[in-house]
């Protein structure tokens, strides 16, 4: 159990230091001011993918991800931040909850078929 608890809060990390790089990088186009928000129409999509993969059930705020990024001026709202503190502040105990439920599957079916090439 104790390596589950530590698999997951790696995760967790990893996914805290992905959700800051992906709004680091919206926040970037603010660095040349003159084709910042034109930048926006191709980092859109592409950080909505990111959250996406990420955070693969929550569509809601990958769509939202991008068009925080495409409608002007709206950079500064952290939207894969936002979606990682939902998934692990707001509900952590059903996203921790979830995560040992698949794991303890994966070692049951691990387990049945090490018994079943015995």
């Amino acid at each position: 159990m104790d390596r589950h608890l530590d698999k997951y809060n790696q995760i967790k990390q990893f996914k805290l230091l992905s959700a800051v790089a992906i709004d680091l990088m919206g926040l970037a186009s603010y660095v040349i001011p003159i084709i910042s928000e034109s930048t926006d129409f191709i980092w859109g999509p592409m950080s909505g993918f990111l959250i996406f993969m990420l955070f693969p059930n929550r569509k809601g705020r990958a769509i939202s991800g991008v068009l925080e990024e495409m409608i002007p001026f709206t950079d500064f709202i952290p939207s894969a931040y936002l979606t990682w503190r939902q998934e692990y502040v707001k509900e952590n105990e059903r996203t921790l909850n979830h995560f040992l439920d698949q794991r303890l599957a994966e070692d049951r079916i691990v387990r049945q078929r090490q018994i079943d090439h015995k």
